[in-house]
């Protein structure tokens, strides 16, 4: 199957994220954020699998839907976060790193630039399924950030601005 690479558009809970792939998804095709679908879903069910209760189950159940909405939309061009963020989470609570994470083949299905949303407090708010103090997406931002650059991508930052501009940012970062 040929895959194309997708843009990893990253950064800690509440950063603007979703908000700026659905802007996006209305001119590109792109995956959205599988993190809280997970969470939604165990939370409709009654399960553990959220990151602040079992967070190796929610690691697991996050990277099997991933893989799958890759395989099942190779040609989206943006993705709300990758698998590579697991790392993250798993560091900052101290947890073992699973091996599949290591080995994943980051550069085969992502672009080497990534686009990074910072932490942004005028917009971060706590609900359901981001129940995580400020501090604590402070903390998984420097996480995020050394990963990624660990792994070999070049980080992006985005603009603290609103939807518009970051849309009109990332249009013109597609096309350089």
């Amino acid at each position: 199957m040929i895959y194309t690479k997708k843009y990893i558009i990253t950064g800690a809970p509440g950063t603007g994220k979703t908000t700026l792939i659905n802007a996006l998804a209305k001119e590109y095709p792109c995956l959205p954020e599988i993190s809280r679908k997970v969470i939604i879903s165990e939370q409709e069910r009654g399960g553990n699998g959220m990151p602040w209760e079992d967070l190796h189950k929610f690691t697991a159940l996050v990277y099997q839907a991933s893989i799958a909405e890759l395989d099942l939309n190779p040609h989206a061009l943006f993705t709300d976060r990758s698998v590579l963020d697991l790392i993250a989470y798993l560091q900052v609570a101290g947890k073992p790193i699973l091996p599949a994470l290591e080995r994943f083949p980051y550069h085969d299905r992502f672009h080497k630039k990534i686009l990074f949303a910072p932490t942004w407090p005028s917009i971060y708010h706590q609900d359901e399924q981001r129940p995580q103090a400020f501090d604590y997406c402070l903390e998984l931002e420097k996480a995020l950030e050394t990963n990624y650059i660990k792994k070999g991508f070049t980080i992006v930052k985005l603009p603290q601005d609103t939807v518009a501009t970051r849309v009109n940012f990332i249009y013109t970062f597609v096309k350089t």
